[in-house]
Formats: C-alpha cells, sequence, structure tokens
C-alpha cells in the first residue's frame, strides 16, 4: 500500500495545539483505530476496544473535555514536542500518537531498542555514564521517560519511524488528580486515568505498573512494523 504524505491533510490549530484532523475510526481486528484513508493503523495489541471510546483529533473533540487541552499542552512540552501535529490522543487507552515538526533533538535515551526490523528487537538501557552522538537510526526506537510526583504522571515516550514517517508513541500514565477529575471523561471498564492504582506508589503496585510498561514497549514495535507493512507491503505477525 502506498502511503501518502500526511501534510496533504488538513490541519488545525487550538490555543497552541496543532491537529492533524484526520478521521479515525476503531476496527474490530485486533485492537487497531485506523484513519479514514488507511495511512496510519496504530495498533493497542490483541484486545477489543469499545466503539464508544473517544478519539480526540481535532479542536472540536478536544472542546467536549474541560481542561484537556491545557493536559494535551503540558504534555507536550514536558515530552520537548510543543510544536508536534497530534494524530490522536485515546484517552482509555492511555496513549497519544503524534508527529514531531522538527527532527527530535540529539537527547540521550532512557533506553533503545534495536534493530526493529529484526524479529526480535532487543532494547537495552542506557547508564548515566553512557556517552554518544545519540542520533537514532531508522532501526532503533529511543524511548524516555518523564515522572513527575506533583502531578501523579509518568510519561514514556517512545520515537521511532512509522514507514519513513518519525512518530512519538507517549504512554500517559497518569493517576486520577484535580485536573482530571474536572475533564468529565466518563469511564466503563475502560479507565482513562487510574484511580485505585497511584502512580506515585509504583513500588507498592509493582507488578501492576510493570506490565503495562512492558506491554507498551511491545505495541511501539509492533506499530513500526505496521509502518513497514505500509510502506513496504512487507507482511509480519502484527496483533
Amino acid at each position: 500500500m502506498v502511503m501518502a504524505i500526511c501534510l496533504l491533510a488538513s490541519c488545525s490549530s487550538h490555543k497552541g495545539l496543532v491537529f492533524a484532523d484526520r478521521k479515525w475510526q476503531i476496527s474490530n481486528f485486533y485492537g487497531q483505530i485506523i484513519d479514514k484513508d488507511t495511512t496510519y493503523r496504530m495498533t493497542f495489541g490483541d484486545v477489543w476496544i469499545p466503539d464508544i471510546l473517544p478519539i480526540i483529533s481535532s479542536a472540536d473533540s478536544l472542546d467536549r473535555y474541560a481542561g484537556m487541552d491545557r493536559f494535551i499542552s503540558d504534555i507536550l512540552h514536558t515530552c520537548r514536542l510543543d510544536s508536534a501535529e497530534i494524530l490522536f490522543y485515546a484517552p482509555h487507552l492511555h496513549t497519544m500518537f503524534v508527529r514531531p515538526k522538527n527532527p527530535f533533538p540529539p537527547i540521550k535515551p532512557y533506553s533503545i531498542t534495536s534493530p526493529l526490523d529484526d524479529e526480535r528487537p532487543v532494547t537495552m538501557g542506557i547508564d548515566k555514564e553512557d556517552m554518544g552522538s545519540w542520533k537514532r537510526r531508522s532501526t532503533d526506537m529511543y524511548t524516555y521517560k518523564y515522572y513527575n510526583k506533583r502531578k501523579k504522571q509518568l510519561l514514556i515516550v517512545d520515537h521511532y519511524d512509522y514507514g519513513d514517517i518519525p512518530i512519538a508513541q507517549i504512554t500517559i500514565f497518569q493517576s486520577k488528580n484535580r485536573l482530571t477529575s474536572k475533564m468529565g471523561v466518563k469511564d466503563n471498564s475502560y479507565r482513562a486515568f487510574y484511580e485505585l492504582h497511584d502512580i506515585n506508589k509504583i513500588i507498592d503496585d509493582v507488578e501492576f505498573w510493570s506490565f503495562r510498561i512492558v506491554r507498551r514497549n511491545k505495541r511501539a514495535i509492533l506499530n513500526y512494523k505496521i509502518g513497514q507493512e505500509q510502506k513496504y507491503g512487507k507482511k509480519w505477525n502484527v496483533h
């Protein structure tokens, strides 16, 4: 399948936020969210995603939730992605996909996963003493983490290429706080913000959080491989 160029899509802005304004739909095929012209297929693993879960991908969808603009702006600023183009944010799936506007600066990552085009890429942590140019290759995934105790928030950002397009996949581990409670994001079996699990007590709840952190890594690798499928027609065991 030939990949369309996202820059040709209409964009909108809202209080400093820029949206790609793509139309997204939830697929019943292995928990994928797909845009209308199938430029992007983002997987969340072998899960069923209810159609009722919101997908925030435009200024109109953002305005439905009080304070959501501030919440997203703060996340992008923390991750050094202020000017990034937002593909979509799925609160109940704890994930936002953005396209960095400019090449991400060569900052030392928390970990590197490589080579992504291998059947079993390896993730390696980076020591504080490690030196390097930190220029990510197309078959690398650089991962960064940002923890804020006051906000009860842990952000893990995976930078990888989706076909030829650099993508930042932001996983948002957010315990409920005053701001999230005001947003009016309704919960059912899927929780947008964790109420029973406090990210500030991660050591006391290490099994719960570690499972989700590892699963995030696997999803990012699968999304890289889907991007390869979209561009080259290469087939992987992706679900």
